[in-house]
């Protein structure tokens, strides 16, 4: 192997928080490097000083990278990364896969794949055809001419990939790319991961999901504190090392402490029927069936997953029963919805977010960013906002003439959860786009919770967010399970299913395909369920 990437005494200073202290990294050509640690731990720092968001100079220490498409080259044979912003890291062949999509919602697919050589004219069969043989030889099932909008989020992040790869550069930065992608798309991802290794490409793979770095990683690098703790090769005698042998050591440099359970004990106290949806159906206005006559059925103190694969219609099964669907939907389709809501024994119209959480119902979405929070609002105002929009008089007063904010005591109930929650952030004021994508997520579960609901719906709650702020989410369910809240939650990750939920219903196509107790079921029960 040659080296085609080394990056020698890095740090970087954020006014007083060093969030790079002194960091060496070197990864060969034909070489994936798993880059592990929590959420602030400095990894994506080092991959954008890399990727030229933070230009030479303004960081102490050298990027040297391969000089030319050779992958013999030596390392006498590198240059000197002085890029001054991405596109010149872009020119010498690097790139990044972000976490949170940059796409352009009004622009196609095949616009994404030439983004940095279009024309002004295009000729639009040709960019069709051309890019849509690079889309089938990848093997993503994505249409060329299909704007970004009307894609899911799975999708789009298939589409960032896409126009990663299509760039053919030399080093490619993978930052948890599977984070909304269902299992199948994450087995064709590995596969052109390992073509793409075996094409000579350099791939540094930021992962919070241990099978993905068992799976993929030939060596991995623990982060914490903005400094680089750890390094070990997945490999020893040949052999891969078991997960099960260094999983937990890995874990334990991470966070700094030892985590005996990911998942914390179940909540035993179920009580009587709390909520029920009967024969609830979602269509397009076009008439395609999102969701086909579904019902079942939440308890008090019960977490009842839902699984299954991506466009098997999880999210339109929350994002209906939660009002969000009625009417024009969200990137303004229109929706056909049908079917019975029941709250304690009582029928509930909520055909609008408004109606759901008056009727004491909670929704975390899967797209934090999109739809879960304000990002340039504070972390108070991102907390208060869904119990102010519900007229909780606590909170607020208003009538048609005027209204007006109980400033202290949002603070109060903010500070509240902030502590119980325990919410990194410099103040209340913050805004809440600065946070940790983990701390991003407490935001956006504490303002759910400041309503005071009965019923919690989450979608994708620990998409994206390191091991040591899943621990704690889990922990909160558990919690907030054994006050007798009805959590339903919707998981690609069949592990977090087994591990948190009673209950798992499986979705195939927006019908109910089969129903398990998560302690008597398994993986290989789940996906077939899901899958045939």
């Amino acid at each position: 192997m040659s080296i085609a990437l080394e990056m020698k005494s890095i740090s970087k200073s954020f006014s007083s928080n060093k969030a790079l202290d002194d960091v060496n990294l070197c990864v060969n050509s034909g070489e994936i490097v798993a880059l592990l640690g929590e959420n602030g731990a400095g990894k994506s720092t080092l991959m954008k000083i890399l990727c030229g968001v933070w230009p030479f100079g303004t960081y102490d220490g050298e990027v040297w990278i391969i000089g030319s498409g050779d992958p013999k080259l030596k390392l006498a044979d590198l240059k000197l990364a002085d890029f001054k912003d991405t596109r010149e890291a872009h020119s010498a062949g690097i790139a990044m896969i972000h976490q949170e999509l940059s796409v352009f919602p009004e622009l196609t697919v095949a616009e994404h794949l030439e983004l940095d050589r279009l024309p002004h004219w295009i000729a639009w069969d040709e960019l069709f055809s051309r890019t849509q043989q690079f889309l089938d030889k990848l093997g993503f099932d994505l249409k060329a001419d299909v704007a970004v909008k009307d894609l899911s989020i799975g999708n789009r992040q298939l589409v960032e990939i896409a126009r990663a790869i299509y760039r053919d550069a030399k080093i490619l930065i993978f930052d948890e790319p599977t984070s909304a992608l269902t299992e199948q798309e994450v087995r064709r991802l590995y596969q052109v991961v390992d073509q793409l290794k075996e094409q000579g490409k350099a791939i540094l793979y930021i992962t919070h999901r241990f099978d993905e770095v068992f799976r993929l990683a030939d060596r991995m690098v623990v982060f914490r504190d903005g400094r680089k703790v750890a390094e070990f090769s997945a490999f020893q005698n040949g052999h891969r090392v078991q997960r099960q042998e260094l999983e937990p050591e890995l874990i334990s440099l991470m966070v700094g402490r030892s985590i005996q359970d990911i998942y914390p004990k179940r909540n035993e106290i179920i009580g009587e029927e709390l909520f029920h949806v009967k024969n609830l159906s979602v269509k397009t206005a076009k008439g395609k069936a999102l969701v086909h006559d579904l019902s079942f059925s939440l308890r008090k103190g019960e977490i009842l997953g839902l699984g299954g694969l991506l466009g098997a219609g999880r999210s339109e099964t929350f994002e209906s029963i939660f009002g969000v669907l009625h009417g024009s939907g969200p990137r303004g389709r229109k929706y056909q919805v049908q079917g019975e809501v029941w709250i304690h024994g009582k029928k509930v119209d909520s055909t609008t977010p408004r109606d759901a959480i008056a009727a004491r119902m909670a929704f975390v979405s899967e797209d934090r960013k999109g739809s879960g929070l304000v990002l340039r609002q504070s972390i108070q105002s991102n907390m208060s906002l869904p119990a102010i929009l519900a007229g909780r008089h606590e909170l607020s007063n208003s009538n048609r003439l005027w209204s007006f904010i109980y400033h202290e005591k949002e603070k109060e109930k903010a500070g509240k959860w902030t502590q119980e929650l325990r919410i990194k952030s410099a103040h209340l004021g913050q805004a809440v786009g600065e946070l940790s994508g983990g701390n991003q997520q407490k935001v956006v579960l504490a303002k759910w919770l400041m309503t005071e609901p009965d019923i919690l719906f989450l979608d994708e709650p620990t998409r994206g967010i390191d091991v040591g702020a899943k621990t704690e989410i889990y922990q909160w369910i558990q919690k907030l399970a054994s006050r007798g809240l009805g959590i339903v939650l919707a998981s690609s990750e069949m592990p977090e299913l087994l591990g948190i939920c009673h209950r798992i219903i499986v979705l195939k196509e927006g019908k109910y395909s089969a129903e398990f107790s998560a302690e008597k079921t398994t993986q290989e029960e789940i996906m077939k369920a899901a899958s045939l």
